[in-house]
């Protein structure tokens, strides 16, 4: 198994850099192909097109599905919080029971031959994410200035980039229906899969099984972590957002309310690596 992962790896590195020099020898970067020795990023007006299309598709179902974001946004962060508050409480008094908090570190904590998988996976769901964002600008009047496809050495993604002055601008709702985007799609696509391995019954060809179990795994997580109210993340810029018309003392509740949930996750992260060590995955 390692060995297929290292094989795997190194077909997919010597492919990127017989791309990379090819790009550099055709010179790519005339039509809007930006390289980068480990990455490079495709800026096209296509791709600003197709989110114009999707946004204008059906403003009225996006906005729906905005507000939903953003209902769900209170409902994640208390589910987050009482996971966390749970799982300290028994490390604290019933450590047998307690789960392990582990950060994703490629290597680290991510097997070798799970990071083919791992790096597949999370290119989706970054690509779904920022694709989500961009979508939900439009929506919202709020010109993308640029959006571009990521192609790096192992993986790939998207970013999305909107007009500053005019997020600036935007109306409360109207940012946090954009800053919900994102998550809300993950967190939906890993209840699809969740469905899908139920309907399945186990029974998926293996290679597309570990795929989207990977895909849920990070569908699932990034939705959740990236709502928690924890500047510079989603969730955090949503609590930004809506404090700033609390000029009295939503300063002060955003700092109270970052921090605790900053301390909350440390801890656990802390009791985990006393308790389990690093722990792969």
């Amino acid at each position: 198994m390692e060995y297929n992962a290292f094989f795997t790896l190194s077909i997919l590195v010597v492919a990127w850099f017989g791309f990379y020099l090819a790009a550099k020898t055709l010179r790519l970067e005339r039509f809007g192909v930006e390289l980068h020795p480990l990455y490079a990023l495709y800026k096209s007006t296509r791709l600003n097109a197709f989110i114009i299309r999707m946004g204008r598709w059906n403003p009225r179902f996006w906005r729906v599905v905005g507000n939903v974001g953003v209902a769900s946004f209170f409902g994640q962060v208390a589910f987050m919080a009482y996971i966390l508050l749970q799982n300290l409480y028994r490390f604290l008094y019933f450590p047998q029971q307690a789960s392990p908090v582990m950060p994703l570190i490629p290597g680290v904590t991510i097997r070798f031959q799970s990071l083919p998988w791992f790096l597949a996976a999370a290119g989706v769901v970054i690509l779904f994410h920022e694709l989500s964002h961009g979508v939900q600008c439009v929506v919202e009047d709020v010109p993308v200035k640029s959006a571009a496809l990521l192609l790096a050495v192992v993986t790939f993604g998207g970013a999305v980039e909107p007009d500053e002055e005019a997020m600036k601008a935007a109306s409360m709702m109207s940012k946090m229906r954009i800053f919900a985007a994102g998550s809300l799609v993950n967190l939906v696509t890993g209840l699809i899969l969740l469905v899908l391995f139920s309907i399945s019954g186990g029974q998926l060809p293996s290679t597309v099984g570990v795929f989207l179990h990977w895909l849920y795994f990070l569908s699932i997580n990034l939705a959740l972590v990236n709502m928690l109210p924890v500047y510079p993340l989603d969730g955090g810029q949503m609590l930004r957002t809506y404090l700033a018309s609390k000029p009295s003392w939503g300063n002060t509740l955003e700092k109270v309310t970052m921090y605790s949930f900053l301390a909350l996750m440390a801890s656990n992260l802390v009791l985990s690596l006393i308790k389990f060590g690093l722990i792969p995955i």
